[in-house]
């Protein structure tokens, strides 16, 4: 009797000792953008935005109606 929970606390022990290093070895943190109260995304985005298209049409922004520049 006095083996099997010798047994059973050991493996309790190894079972968060290994959890307790894995989660103090993710080294990810927080989010960059996190906690500055700017609806920006969090941070970990491309630069030109969560997409992976070639980004942004050329004209766009520019304030000309003349459409997206694709063409």
């Amino acid at each position: 009797m006095k083996m099997k929970t010798m047994v059973i606390i050991t493996c309790l022990v190894i079972g968060i000792v290994g959890i307790a290093g894995y989660a103090m070895a993710d080294g990810n943190g927080s989010a960059p953008n996190s906690g500055d109260c700017i609806p920006d995304g969090s941070g970990f985005e491309t630069p030109n935005g969560p997409g992976y298209g070639p980004g942004p049409a050329p004209n766009s922004g520019d304030g000309i109606p003349d459409g997206p520049g694709w063409e």
